[in-house]
């Protein structure tokens, strides 16, 4: 994945007053999400996939049970 940059001030050289930047820096944008490696989107897909059949099997067994009352 190619890496995106931004154009960024760092704090010490803003000027609030002026509202200008002393020196502009290039920096990688920042992610909320992380970068995911394969293995670690294979991993949460495999455990989301696992929560699924849980709940599935739960409410197979709620529909069961609710048979005999």
């Amino acid at each position: 994945m190619a890496t995106v940059y931004v154009l960024a001030c760092a704090y010490e050289d803003y000027d609030v007053q002026a509202g200008t930047c002393a020196q502009e820096q290039w920096i990688p944008q920042p992610s909320v999400i992380p970068e995911l490696t394969i293995a670690d989107a294979q991993q949460i897909g495999t455990s989301i996939a696992f929560l699924l059949a849980v709940a599935f099997v739960l409410r197979l067994i709620r529909k069961f049970l609710e048979q005999f009352n």
